[in-house]
């Protein structure tokens, strides 16, 4: 791929479990399948992906976050001037809290135990502390960054949450430039050219809610499971990554070189059905990518084989339904699964076994010419 593909790089998180529910709550992954918080609050479920997982910790980092919006809260805020309202509480943050800017300290938790922080972080903290405080915004992701948006006040006002100097970047747009230019290449700096680098980010970007932006922290935990090589972690991760945030665009080149790592690793030890499902989800996620269809067609096969030797009936008919249902066989392969069927119709014919012959046969009308 000639492409040069820029990553989200300040998304990388420590891999932990999800936290454990209290008996008789649902699930988080329960609660956001809707794309909805119900059960849980932004902050908890922030803290939960940060990789907050006993509840007395919980209780510890919620009454942190309770006591600094009591404190912001005290502040004596013009009502009249909500930018500087805006700035203030920013101020306060990178005054007492944001202390250090690291690469990896991408948790609520970090800035709670060590003061440090990413993009991630600190947008989350400072967007769920405005939404507290009852003020609109949003964030912007960008394929190598995210922004704190308001779109309610009397001109758009982006803050850029790593630096002290980030408030409202668009006044001082020449030395923002210098600052985004560090996540490319220097060649694509000429390319794009340096006055044009934030023109061009918003162009790779899209505004996202804040619930959203709380799945980065799940794709975040995906990114550095993956680089130790835990890809099954990483796989589940990225499931409730895009649970919260479908449409992520800074984790499209991480998605489709995990579904290929995770599926060949399946691959490699032989679990061909399990590695049909990685490739079949990746697929129906990208369905223009060529070896994503590749592999699927190919794992497809193999699980095919498996299931018979196994005699597993059951397993093929599922499997050739999800197969179907991906819209991908051509003429040679409807060919091969008539074939295929023909040997459970042997199969079940010397079994005497009447009800799975009119199963299969069904599936041969299915794929008859």
């Amino acid at each position: 791929m000639s492409k040069i593909v820029l990553t989200l790089i300040c998304l990388i998180i420590f891999s932990q479990p999800i936290h454990a529910e209290p008996a008789g709550r649902i699930t988080l992954q329960e609660d956001i399948a809707d794309g909805y918080l119900d059960e849980y609050s932004k902050i908890e479920t922030a803290f939960i992906l940060s990789g907050v997982t006993d509840p007395d910790s919980m209780q510890h980092y919620l009454d942190w976050y309770d006591q600094l919006l009591t404190k912001i809260r005290s502040f004596s805020f013009d009502a009249g001037d909500p930018v500087g309202s805006a700035r203030t509480v920013f101020m306060y943050l990178h005054s007492e809290w944001l202390k250090t800017y690291a690469l990896e300290s991408t948790t609520l938790a970090d800035i709670v135990r060590k003061r440090e922080f990413n993009c991630v972080a600190a947008t989350i903290l400072y967007n769920l502390i405005c939404e507290d405080l009852g003020w609109s915004c949003e964030a912007f992701e960008t394929p190598t960054h995210v922004y704190t948006i308001f779109n309610n006040f009397s001109q758009k006002l982006l803050v850029e949450n790593t630096s002290h100097m980030g408030f409202d970047i668009m006044k001082n747009l020449k030395t923002y430039s210098k600052y985004l230019a560090q996540f490319y290449p220097d060649k694509e700096v000429l390319r794009i050219g340096l006055d044009k680098l934030y023109y061009y980010e918003n162009s790779q970007g899209r505004v996202t809610t804040n619930t959203e932006l709380l799945g980065l922290l799940a794709y975040n935990r995906a990114y550095l499971a993956k680089k130790q090589k835990d890809f099954k972690t990483a796989y589940d991760y990225v499931l409730l990554a895009q649970q919260f945030n479908e449409r992520s665009t800074s984790n499209i080149q991480f998605e489709i070189g995990l579904y290929y790592s995770w599926g060949s690793k399946l691959y490699e030890q032989h679990e061909f059905r399990a590695a049909f499902s990685v490739f079949a989800d990746g697929f129906y996620r990208y369905p223009a990518n060529e070896d994503l269809r590749r592999n699927t067609v190919v794992t497809f096969y193999k699980s095919m084989q498996d299931f018979w030797f196994k005699k597993d009936w059951q397993g093929t008919a599922q499997l050739i339904d999800e197969m179907q249902a991906l819209k991908i066989l051509g003429d040679n392969d409807r060919q091969n699964l008539r074939k295929i069927l023909t040997d459970w119709i042997y199969y079940f014919s010397a079994k005497n076994d009447v009800q799975n012959q009119n199963r299969v046969r069904k599936y041969q009308v299915m794929f008859a010419d």
